[in-house]
């Protein structure tokens, strides 16, 4: 039996009974009591994994070689190379090789997924039989991710109570009666905004975890940082927070929905990033039942109300420098992101808006409420994608999913806080900015009619409008 007829078959087994493999030259098969979701090996950043491989079916002196595809993220350490030589089990049965076992060792370097390539040389011929591994590199265990997660998903659900208490639902009822501002908010928000995501990671041409990142956040509803832009900017704020508590019930629909449509075609290297429908399901319900909270106290518990306006504003201030406090170190690691993210979050808000402005224009909106569609549009809740993505997607694809919710949250308040500031400057100091400033300075002077051009007093008319004559004054001194 020829090596192009054997059949080279590789049992990879983890020491922690994670995986077991077993590869042949065409097709792949599974060792017993191997697990689907499992077909890969992880090892955390900074430390190292070892992985025993058994080989059979070794005819001729073969060489494999271990390479690392994405050394950036995990090396083979020590011996990466193995010379392996055919064994004969028994006499009587001379086709009948013995298993060869090895070992080598994964150095986690910094988190991401990569393959393990294994180049196999033979006296015959160069060829690659085995099917390469992936690696899964996570972060180390911290105390202070799990702390940062839970005190956001507090933040949040205290915030959605403040909403449900402090809005005035009457406005919103009145808007919501001439809902067009409003339907055109959500087609912009759940239609265009995913589309637009899904095309910008196309072009950028992310890696499967930032492109699913970026489309759950086009697929959240509006925050906060869309009210507070829309409040400095003098835009409609009714319409802005409408549009905020709408898109809140909406996502509760649309977001799985649109994950699903847009990042399936990111999934199919690896499962995990499948959408997961339950979870994120229950993390919108718990999200919605804290508004209903507050509409229900705002109806019906006026006194508790107005406890919950005074309390939850400095809570949500706390938890905000707690999360700032805990989160700046958790998600430092994004900051290493490829450059196509960082590109992505930084025009995904201004294509968004961009699109939101065109869209309230086409349905003939006032320049108010189309400037504040497209604030609602572009600047979406990027907290509430953070928060999903740590709960509803396994490790390490959460961690690299959530680079893109951190990146568009920390640009797009650069971005909204820049626009906010030069349409602060331009109300500060109006005018024509091309105008000449002598002719304008020359209109701004008293034009004199007299043919010789001798221009009149300077107290003439003044002296006229804010002292009364003489006459007048002894007519008043005479009826005193």
């Amino acid at each position: 039996m020829t090596m192009a007829h054997g059949t080279l078959l590789i049992c990879l087994v983890l020491l922690s009974g994670h995986l077991s493999l077993v590869w042949g030259t065409l097709t792949v098969s599974y060792s017993p009591g191997y697990s689907k979701e499992s077909e890969w090996v992880t090892v955390t950043a900074g430390e190292y994994s070892i992985v025993n491989m058994t080989i059979s079916g070794i005819e001729s002196d073969t060489q494999i070689e271990l390479k690392s595809q994405h050394p950036d993220f995990f090396v083979v350490g020590g011996n990466a190379t193995f010379q392996l030589m055919p064994t004969v089990v028994g006499i009587e049965d001379p086709d009948l090789m013995a298993n060869h076992s090895l070992s080598f060792v994964l150095q986690g370097i910094f988190i991401g997924i990569g393959n393990l390539t294994f180049e196999v040389t033979n006296i015959a011929s160069n060829v690659d039989l085995i099917n390469p591994l992936r690696v899964k590199v996570l972060q180390k265990p911290s105390i202070l991710s799990s702390i940062f997660t839970y005190t956001l998903v507090v933040f949040l659900f205290v915030a959605y109570i403040s909403m449900g208490v402090n809005m005035k639902w009457r406005e919103v009822w009145k808007r919501l009666r001439r809902p067009w501002g409003v339907i055109i908010g959500a087609v912009s928000q759940f239609i265009v905004m995913p589309l637009v995501a899904y095309a910008v990671a196309k072009i950028a041409n992310l890696d499967n975890e930032s492109a699913v990142g970026l489309i759950v956040i086009a697929s959240c509803p509006g925050g906060y940082v869309s009210n507070v832009i829309t409040l400095f900017m003098e835009c409609d704020l009714v319409l802005s927070i409408t549009m905020t508590a709408v898109s809140s019930f909406i996502a509760f629909g649309l977001m799985p929905l649109n994950i699903f449509l847009y990042g399936r075609e990111f999934t199919t290297e690896n499962e995990s990033l499948e959408t997961p429908f339950s979870n994120l399901v229950i993390s919108l319900i718990l999200l919605v039942i804290p508004i209903l909270i507050g509409i229900f106290c705002y109806y019906k518990l006026p006194k508790v109300t107005k406890i919950l306006q005074i309390v939850l504003r400095p809570i949500s201030l706390l938890l905000i420098i707690i999360s700032l406090g805990f989160g700046i170190p958790v998600f430092i690691y994004a900051f290493r992101a490829p450059p196509e993210v960082y590109l992505a979050s930084i025009v995904l808000p201004l294509i968004g808006s961009a699109f939101g402005v065109l869209l309230a224009k086409m349905a003939c909106l006032d320049n108010l409420s189309a400037i504040t569609v497209a604030i609602e549009t572009g600047y979406q809740n990027a907290l509430v994608g953070l928060a999903l993505s740590q709960l509803s997607y396994p490790q390490p694809e959460a961690d690299l999913i959530a680079r893109g919710p951190c990146l568009y949250y920390l640009f797009s308040m650069i971005e909204g806080t820049a626009i906010v500031g030069i349409y602060r400057l331009m109300k500060r100091f109006p005018g024509k900015p091309f105008a000449n400033p002598d002719s304008q300075s020359e209109e701004m002077l008293p034009q004199n009619d007299d043919a010789n051009g001798d221009a009149p007093p300077a107290d003439v008319g003044l002296t006229n409008l804010t002292s009364p004559s003489k006459a007048e004054q002894a007519a008043a001194e005479e009826a005193n």
